[in-house]
């Protein structure tokens, strides 16, 4: 992989880290408890409960894709990226442009 190849996927990178940060800042009310409430009937709070874990799950994956992104920009700063950190093969750039942040060519994963 060349230098301006790298260049292309660390701009994606950036972008992607922006992004998932903007929504981890975002979504940082949605994931409150739930407070007891009585405005709320019954079904509504178990309905604000269950939107609450929803947001929670998305929070967990975002925070878990902010880290592989991280790590991929590490890797690219080391000149180790694109290459499956398993098999040591270099993955493709199909998946790469998919999901910039993955370790592991599609065998290996």
């Amino acid at each position: 992989m060349n230098q301006e190849t790298h260049n292309q996927y660390e701009k994606k990178l950036l972008i992607l880290r922006s992004e998932i940060e903007d929504y981890l800042r975002k979504s940082e009310d949605s994931a409150a408890a739930v407070e007891p409430d009585n405005g709320l009937g019954r079904l509504s709070r178990m309905e604000a409960m269950q939107d609450q874990q929803m947001v929670l799950e998305l929070r967990r994956r975002k925070k878990r894709q902010l880290s592989d992104v991280v790590n991929a920009l590490k890797r690219i700063e080391q000149g180790n990226y694109g290459v499956c950190i398993f098999c040591g093969k270099e993955i493709s750039s199909e998946r790469l442009d998919a999901f910039p942040e993955v370790q592991t060519c599609v065998v290996c994963a």
